[in-house]
């Protein structure tokens, strides 16, 4: 039985960057430490199965879980010795980003609490010339845990259920250091967007410069927000967004994320708000 290791692509709270008003950059930041589980290469759960990260065997999927696989490739292109924690991500993340769209059934996956998390071999099991990558989703909570479910997540964002997964920011995207996700039911003061979901570059190509994101974002998030919100002529509600840094763009992150974000904070939905007021 060999242990693996674990990649979290967490794009809920990424270190902003300063900008102008509407303008937000993000910086992505590492996930939680690796979690240890136990696996046999051969018996690994395939696409479609369910799973646990504490224990990578294929559950029913109508079973509690918290894991789904989505892809399952092998790394290439890497030492024999075992590579560092970055160069791992660097491989083992950018196929993951390329499969989940495709997997839940929509370009606004990077917009919702359904993430990528990667599972790799640990030294030993590298040593023995294991190179397999698990690409699965999971449902995170705002604080980054991963939540038990029951059912699957093949195609789920297909139907009708953005809103049922959909990102909300306790915090100001475009002021805040620093923004932690938030339960949408409660208080909050920004909302990710659907069709909000920006596609800036291939992650094998140099990271194009803030301002060059900034660029692609700008028009794209504000028609975005406008069609969300049911107005343009509000000035109490206006465009934000993230972007990836360096760390990130190599991982596979190449978008940018569409906020509907509010000059302050507020219950219910901005979502067909038009020229209503702000909810309390």
């Amino acid at each position: 039985m060999n242990r693996v290791r674990l990649a979290v692509a967490i794009i809920l709270s990424a270190s902003a960057l300063s900008g102008c008003a509407i303008q937000v950059g993000g910086q992505a930041i590492p996930g939680p430490m690796p979690s240890t589980a136990a696996a046999d290469a051969p018996t690994l759960p395939k696409v479609g199965q369910c799973m646990n990260s504490s224990e990578l065997k294929p559950v029913d999927c109508a079973a509690s879980h918290d894991a789904e696989v989505m892809n399952v490739g092998e790394m290439s292109g890497l030492p024999t010795s075992y590579p560092d924690s970055q160069a791992l991500r660097k491989a083992a993340l950018p196929p993951c980003y390329g499969a989940i769209n495709d997997y839940l059934g929509s370009a606004d996956a990077g917009a919702t609490r359904l993430q990528v998390w990667a599972f790799w071999p640990n030294e030993a099991g590298w040593k023995k010339g294991e190179r397999w990558r698990l690409c699965t989703v999971v449902e995170l909570a705002p604080e980054g845990k991963a939540l038990a479910r029951k059912g699957s997540l093949k195609g789920v964002l297909k139907d009708a259920s953005f809103n049922t997964y959909q990102i909300c920011l306790g915090g100001s995207p475009s002021k805040d250091p620093d923004v932690k996700p938030t339960a949408c039911n409660g208080t909050h003061m920004a909302e990710a967007v659907p069709a909000g979901i920006v596609p800036l570059g291939n992650y094998k190509d140099p990271a194009p410069s803030k301002d060059q994101m900034s660029d692609v974002a700008k028009d794209k998030c504000t028609k975005a927000v406008h069609d969300y919100v049911g107005s343009d002529k509000r000035t109490d509600v206006f465009p934000a967004w993230r972007m990836p840094g360096s760390q990130g763009w190599s991982e596979g992150w190449t978008y940018a994320i569409c906020y509907a974000e509010a000059t302050r904070a507020f219950g219910g939905t901005l979502l067909g708000l038009r020229d209503n007021p702000l909810p309390n």
